[in-house]
């Protein structure tokens, strides 16, 4: 089995989005998801958020073809660079799921 290294990185890619009420936005959804990852795996496990067509975001080709293809949507998740979800609501189970598969246990 590989060694996995650590800290195994969660980015959350999401579209620019202005809201009304600043805790309903994809950055606000994804800082929640991080915040319920650090106290289930603490240090071994850092998330990023990348809002898409910032100049971060220029710096993962990979995610920008997906949203050029049209085939999967945003937002996406990775686990150390694997697509584990794309459209839809943020999956904190599939990321955990993805964190198992990679053998990082829980603190909880």
């Amino acid at each position: 089995m590989e060694e996995i290294q650590h800290p195994v990185v969660v980015r959350i890619f999401a579209l620019p989005m202005d809201a009304c009420d600043p805790s309903k936005t994809w950055q606000s959804a994804a800082w929640m998801i991080a915040r319920r990852l650090r106290e289930r795996y603490g240090g071994t496990v850092e998330t990023e958020f990348v809002e898409i067509f910032s100049a971060e975001s220029f710096e993962y080709p990979d995610i920008l073809s997906l949203l050029e293809k049209g085939d999967d949507l945003p937002p996406y998740v990775t686990v150390n660079g694997t697509l584990v979800q794309s459209g839809g609501k943020l999956s904190e189970r599939r990321i955990r799921e993805q964190l198992e598969l990679l053998g990082i246990s829980s603190m909880a």
